[in-house]
């Protein structure tokens, strides 16, 4: 069954609640968006209103707008973030991405600017990080901030259809075909720079692990009831969404869920 659009809402302002509570967001840093399906619009964490960062982002915070951040559901107490084509110019391009989070990672930050390369150095560790690795991160060279058009058409031939792009000196952008999956893509994606950055900071040589063991990862997969098949261990796309319900479960009894 879809999502209502006030459901839609709901969720983006868990998912920014949920990368505060994480540290993959500081302060009003980075933003979720959603599309509103059969509607050339979305709900996008949007700044001002009382504003009290991304950790306590409230119903209120989370605004329709079209995809370039316009719309009588802004009001008149928010405002579109600066990198508002980031999304719009995504949902346009792409009509298979339901949801983007582009959020500022210390990690992810440090692995870029150090020009680390992501190799594939674990494996049944973490199945679904590897299958990041073996997909290959894109890597968006320039640091600036995506204020317009032009720059987010020079992001998106850098990104391509991936759904995990480093932006060297600058933060990452995750996209996926749900709320859901896009938040545990993020958190994912977090994680595996974490693993290359301590990796190179405190072993003289890293070796990536044998062909014989990334080919258990990379063959076909038996299908099971519920979960996804084929070689993707990354996706999350069509499987249980237990990664997404023990962060909500981990943010009531921390934060607290949103409230208007």
């Amino acid at each position: 069954m879809a999502d209502s659009p006030q459901d839609l809402q709901h969720k983006v302002a868990i998912a920014c609640r949920i990368l505060g509570m994480l540290g993959l967001v500081r302060e009003s840093t980075g933003h979720v968006s959603a599309r509103i399906p059969g509607t050339d619009e979305m709900w996008i964490r949007c700044r001002g209103g009382n504003e009290r960062g991304l950790t306590f982002t409230g119903m209120h915070n989370v605004r329709r707008v079209d995809f370039d951040g316009k719309g009588p559901g802004l009001g008149t107490e928010h405002f579109a973030p600066h990198e508002t084509a980031l999304h719009g110019e995504i949902y346009r391009a792409r009509p298979e991405v339901q949801s983007i989070v582009h959020a500022h990672p210390y990690y992810a930050l440090m692995v870029g600017i150090a020009d680390l390369e992501f190799l594939p150095l674990f494996g049944g560790y973490e199945p679904s990080a590897l299958s990041i690795v073996l997909k290959g991160v894109p890597v968006f060279p320039r640091s600036i901030t995506i204020q317009n058009k032009e720059i987010a058409a020079e992001m998106l031939k850098c990104m391509g259809d991936r759904d995990v792009l480093l932006m060297r000196g600058h933060g990452i952008t995750v996209t996926g075909r749900s709320v859901e999956t896009v938040l545990q893509q993020a958190v994912r994606f977090d994680r595996l720079a974490r693993i290359m950055w301590d990796a190179a900071q405190s072993i003289p040589k890293v070796s990536p692990i044998p062909d014989e063991d990334l080919a258990a990862y990379t063959a076909p997969r038996t299908p099971r009831t519920g979960r996804e098949t084929g070689s993707d261990w990354g996706s999350a796309e069509g499987s249980e969404n237990w990664g997404w319900n023990y962060y909500v479960a981990l943010l009531e009894n921390d934060i607290g869920l949103p409230g208007d």
